[in-house]
Order: C-alpha cells, then sequence, then structure tokens
C-alpha cells in the first residue's frame, strides 16, 4: 500500500490510535464516530452532475462500472486531481481511457488523454456519424454495472458496519478524503506516476503525500 493510501487510513483514526492496537471497546467508539459521518444526508448527497446517467445516484452500479474501466466514480475525482496537482495533463494518470475505448471505439484516434469530456463528445458524435447504435453501447455498460460478481464488495474488512454498502462506505472515505478499499490499487497506480514525474523535475514538488 502505498503512501497517500495509508495517511487517508491514519486520518480516519480520529481516536488517535491505530485500529490494530484498539481494544474492542475503543473500535466501538471509533465505529460509532464514523457513523456520525455516514448518518449526515449532507455527507450522502451524490455529486455527480451527469443526472441523465442511468446510474446517477445509484453508488453500486457507479463504482462498479467506473472500477471495471479502472476509474473513479465523480465524486471521488476531487481527491484525484488534487493528488496529480502541478502535473501535466498528457502525464497524468488516464481514467477514461479504457471507459471511452470500449467498444473499440478509438480507431480514429479521438481520444485525448488531456481532454477527457472532449473526448467524449468527439466519440459519441463519431459513432452517430459512422451509424452506430449509442444506446447499444449504454446497455453493455449496464450489463457490467449491473453483473453481481462486478458489484461483488472486494473490502477484506467484512466486520465493518459499511462493508457493501457503497452508499456509506463512499461517503466515509471521501469525508477522509481518500478511496475505498476496492479503488485503493488505482490510487496506488497514480501515486507511482506522480512520484516518477516530480523525480523528473527533481523533487521539486516532493511526491503525494508531502
Amino acid at each position: 500500500m502505498g503512501r497517500f493510501n495509508e495517511e487517508h487510513l491514519a486520518k480516519m483514526m480520529t481516536l488517535g490510535i491505530p485500529w490494530n492496537e484498539m481494544t474492542p471497546e475503543q473500535k466501538f467508539e471509533q465505529r460509532k464516530e464514523w457513523d456520525k459521518v455516514v448518518s449526515d444526508p449532507n455527507e450522502l448527497y451524490c455529486t455527480c452532475p451527469r443526472s441523465s446517467c442511468r446510474n446517477n445516484h445509484n453508488c453500486t452500479q457507479c463504482v462498479t462500472l467506473h472500477r471495471y474501466y479502472d476509474g473513479f466514480p465523480d465524486c471521488l475525482r476531487p481527491i484525484d486531481d488534487k493528488m496529480q496537482e502541478g502535473v501535466p495533463a498528457d502525464r497524468r494518470y488516464n481514467m477514461h481511457l479504457k471507459f471511452q475505448s470500449s467498444g473499440g471505439n478509438d480507431k480514429t484516434g479521438l481520444i485525448d488523454p488531456a481532454d477527457p469530456v472532449g473526448s467524449r463528445e468527439r466519440l459519441m458524435k463519431a459513432r452517430e456519424e459512422a451509424g452506430q447504435d449509442v444506446y447499444s453501447l449504454m446497455d453493455e455498460w449496464d450489463k457490467v454495472a449491473k453483473n453481481k460478481k462486478n458489484q461483488a464488495c472486494r473490502c477484506k474488512n467484512s466486520d465493518c458496519w459499511y462493508h457493501g454498502n457503497c452508499v456509506k462506505c463512499i461517503a466515509l472515505h471521501r469525508h477522509f478524503g481518500g478511496f475505498p478499499a476496492c479503488d485503493r490499487y488505482i490510487a496506488d497506480h497514480i501515486e507511482k506516476i506522480v512520484d516518477a514525474y516530480w523525480a523528473e523535475q527533481g523533487g521539486k514538488k516532493g511526491g503525494v503525500g508531502e
């Protein structure tokens, strides 16, 4: 596990005690503190502006779909942006690439890693001009999002009060500026990219988490 994820988990321990060093009573108190966070409706609010998306306000399907293509849902992207702050767009981790390339739709080189929104618009237009059924692609994404095997919670902490509850899990981790367990492998990958870039610049930025 990389520095960013380790620091995030440390922030979550608001009692100031590492989880593995807590007594059962202290773990219960820590969980009650977390429950205050996920009991706040403002923390549970869906921040994605794509209200027409089939998975809008459906955390399980949204997370499943984006994770399948090695990306984050919209609500976690501000954290990703902060991790990669200062890194040129063409050197950043492009979480949209696999998503936008699904169905072999980048044959004309329309995807620009530095312009994910524009890439999506160009791809949709190209598909329509080529007579491709855009809705069939959305149906393909639907199958991914609704597949129970894809939806299965990957977190090993099966005793967590929010295990399998994507809404509260994401809300909790987002509150503390990090990612749920199922997405941390992406954060580790981003950290390596960021560290490599700043190492090339002579360590100017100091790397993720510093």
